[in-house]
């Protein structure tokens, strides 16, 4: 199958089987607490894990053209891969058995090997590396999902991208009604949780909430946009652009809304920043640039004013006086914590998922109640994984770096495509949750971080050839 307009091939590894099992993930990821409750965590493991095996056997049997995604090779960054294979690294390094006695020397376990002394706890004499062994291979076995939506996103073709795009904007607005919803005389919808009228839809926390619609607002300007564009350039898509520019605005007015109504001051700021940054930094085609950057500038200020004047001005400024700094809260305690516990198993770490069982011999003074998370997922994958944490980190980070840059070039040699436009929002969408992870535990909640790696697949897709400039200015559909 190839581009009518491009000439170059758009065919993935995502077959109509593979595209549906990938669409039910995403879909039903949010739909229980996020994801984060051991029966719907299960559940998503098998579709991801079905989407996995899908994809090798598409893999296995697809003609060469099948494999390529808009580069002309079709391979793929050996870093794309390491990165991809993470949790399979995580499981070789801290399950992997050592003589008990080499495991007691390991940083920060001499405590444990006492205690396992004095307890007169007879094993093999041999012992993983992780303190919770147990809590690393459900942690590891939740990176199923996730690897699954990262590699969806990655080797898809190009249409079914689009539209597994469009199907996240209209997820995210789902939630956003329901979570509009919750503020009104609808206690039912509030499933027990909600208490003051926080806005949360199906999650736990209205921070993951906020986290989650945040994600896709860049997308649903980038569709916005396109829709708009469609309607003016287009004579026959006259009468059909514009209800689906109508729509998509909708879309985004309920997601800003939501974003707000949530009273979460880290979804608050990050929705903000990603909403401006799509505004300014991706326009719809060359030419007029600055005209349209002004423009744009203004629509975005106008459309977060009506947002707030809609969710309430005085409640959203309360939420921001309500509670004290970031470094002179009960957070940043749990931070200077972890951050020692960090270095006292530094370089091999704690396990992941040790946090909530090893983080109270390190509980600072001050801090009450039995902590789960840091609110940091920085600093808590630095304590659990060590160096790994460190090596993963900094890979991702260049491959980020890279495509950000190629992306630029691109950018200011001949303007971004409908393909770059998209890639360039999902990596804007990305970095609205690597943002908001600073404060809080996003990584932690599998529908937050599943679409997170699906942002991040599809942002390291290879780059299509060259266009024209008539193929440059094409459209999404």
């Amino acid at each position: 199958m190839r581009n009518a307009d491009t000439g170059h091939t758009t065919m993935g590894l995502t077959g109509p089987v593979v595209f549906g099992c990938g669409l039910l993930l995403l879909g039903l990821a949010p739909l229980i607490r996020g994801g984060n409750r051991h029966v719907a965590l299960i559940l998503l493991e098998w579709l991801g894990l079905f989407v996995l095996l899908a994809l090798s056997f598409r893999a296995l049997t697809a003609a060469p053209s099948h494999l390529v995604t808009g580069h002309p090779s079709g391979r793929r960054s050996v870093g794309v891969w390491l990165l991809a294979a993470a949790p399979l690294w995580v499981c070789l390094f801290q399950l992997f058995p050592l003589p008990s006695g080499l495991w007691a020397a390991l940083p920060g376990h001499a405590p444990y090997a006492e205690a396992l002394a004095v307890a007169q706890v007879s094993g093999n004499g041999y012992l993983a590396l992780s303190l919770t062994p147990d809590a690393t291979s459900t942690s590891v076995l939740a990176g199923i999902p996730l690897v699954a939506a990262f590699l969806l996103a990655h080797f898809c073709s190009s249409p079914h991208l689009r539209r597994l795009v469009q199907a996240l904007v209209v997820f995210a607005v789902g939630q956003a009604v329901l979570g509009l919803l919750q503020m009104g005389p609808f206690p039912g919808l509030s499933f027990g949780l909600v208490k003051g009228g926080r806005v949360v839809g199906t999650f736990a926390n209205r921070n993951h909430f906020a986290s989650y619609i945040t994600m896709t607002v860049p997308l649903a300007i980038l569709l916005l946009r396109q829709a708009t564009a469609s309607a003016r350039g287009d004579a026959r898509a006259h009468r059909g652009g514009r209800p689906m520019g109508a729509l998509w605005g909708l879309a985004l007015f309920l997601l800003l809304s939501a974003v707000l109504a949530s009273a979460s001051r880290g979804g608050t700021v990050t929705c903000l920043v990603v909403t401006l940054l799509a505004v300014l930094l991706l326009p719809q085609r060359e030419g007029h640039w600055s005209a349209r950057r002004h423009w744009g500038m203004a629509g975005a200020a106008g459309l977060l004013a009506l947002v707030a004047l809609a969710v309430g001005v005085d409640a959203l400024l309360a939420r921001f006086e309500a509670e004290g700094g970031y470094l002179s809260g009960e957070r940043w305690l749990y931070v200077i914590g972890t951050w020692h516990a960090a270095l006292a198993f530094w370089p091999f770490g704690s396990g992941l998922g040790s946090y909530a069982a090893v983080f109270p011999a390190f509980q600072p003074i001050g801090v009450h109640g039995f902590i789960e998370h840091a609110h940091n997922d920085y600093v808590q994958l630095l304590m659990e994984c060590g160096l790994l944490a460190v090596a993963f980190g900094a890979l991702a980070l260049a491959l980020i770096a890279r495509q950000t840059a190629r992306l630029v070039r691109r950018a200011r040699r001949a303007g971004l495509d409908a393909a770059g436009l998209l890639q360039a929002s999902c990596g804007l969408g990305l970095l609205a949750v690597l943002l908001h992870s600073w404060v809080e535990f996003n990584l932690r909640i599998p529908a937050n971080a599943m679409l997170a790696t699906f942002l991040l697949g599809a942002f390291l897709r290879p780059l299509p050839p060259h266009r024209d400039k008539s193929a440059r200015e094409s459209v999404l559909e």
